[in-house]
């Protein structure tokens, strides 16, 4: 048998007490450099999700920044929340919530702002580079975000709700005819039918759904925990909204839309999502103006499937 005297026992105490306190501050340095790689807004916020849970326990987050257009939610919806303002001097970076089923401690509420405080410098970083990636992936006629914004966010999204097994929908429209605008009556007449079209569509969505023009000028719209009934509901609305939303000089044009939906599977990757989409489409403009169309998974030909007209 080991005797252990008291003051052998007391420094060893110090000792791992001092240990503690060495490897807590060594995983904030290791945090706190990983935050700084992160130029993705997307990618900081889920690295502060995944890897804050060393320092504070929580199940979900939501970024608002309402004058940028940025409103990220992560994880899951919970009851209990605490509520930061991110500011660098006195420009506001946007309000983080952090969530989770029980209550935050003292001790927590105060670990919790300081994993906030953390992000604070890499978020300036994402939110510059987020500026230039949306200059650049923004439709200048429309004000939507454009193909490239799609092909980078599509997948993204997909990868999204499936960490939380939720339904994902998309949805093509185009509208019949618009493009005749611009030849009857003039480029700015025609390009603000575009920008009043998409400012109907834009407007009957949830914050949560994305809507881009396409290079091939249809709206494609990802509808995020949304199953394929709840999609088809939708783009009859939508379809009837277009009808009467463009006017010049007091002159109502009627216009008319067809609109394809799906909705994503286990087997599904973006490529095979957006196909699908265009076959239901090409399906719904085959049955003639105004109609909408839904392909399942099950339901779609074999192959890419055709392009829209």
């Amino acid at each position: 048998m080991v005797a252990v005297s008291a003051k052998h026992s007391a420094l060893t105490s110090s000792d791992a007490l001092r240990q503690q306190r060495f490897d807590v501050q060594l995983r904030q340095l290791e945090f706190n450099a990983l935050l700084h790689r992160k130029l993705d807004l997307e990618r900081l916020f889920e690295c502060l999700l995944t890897e804050g849970q060393s320092f504070v326990k929580f199940d979900g987050l939501q970024y608002v920044a309402a004058e940028r257009g940025v409103d990220i939610m992560l994880g899951f919806t919970r009851q209990h929340r605490q509520r930061f303002e991110l500011k660098l001097g006195d420009r506001s970076l946007g309000e983080i919530i952090l969530m989770r089923s029980r209550a935050f401690t003292p001790r927590e509420e105060r670990d919790a702002e300081r994993l906030v405080e953390s992000l604070v410098y890499p978020l300036e970083n994402a939110l510059e580079h987020y500026e230039v990636l949306m200059k650049a992936m923004t439709d200048s006629t429309t004000g939507l975000r454009n193909q490239r914004a799609l092909d980078e966010l599509l997948p993204r999204e997909i990868r999204l709700v499936r960490r939380v097994e939720q339904p994902l929908s998309l949805m093509l429209l185009t509208v019949d005819h618009l493009d005749s605008i611009s030849e009857d009556h003039g480029t700015r007449v025609g390009d603000e039918a575009w920008h009043t079209v998409a400012e109907t569509l834009a407007d009957r969505l949830r914050q949560s759904d994305l809507i881009f023009r396409t290079d091939d000028d249809a709206f494609c719209i990802i509808l995020n925990q949304t199953d394929m009934d709840g999609a088809l509901i939708l783009a009859e609305r939508l379809r009837q909204a277009v009808d009467h939303c463009v006017s010049f000089d007091n002159v109502q044009f009627v216009l008319t839309a067809s609109a394809g939906v799906t909705e994503l599977v286990e087997a599904d990757n973006a490529h095979s999502l957006l196909s699908r989409t265009r076959e239901a489409l090409v399906v719904a403009r085959r049955a003639g103006p105004n109609q909408v169309r839904a392909i399942a998974a099950e339901e779609a030909d074999e192959g890419d499937g055709p392009e829209v007209a």
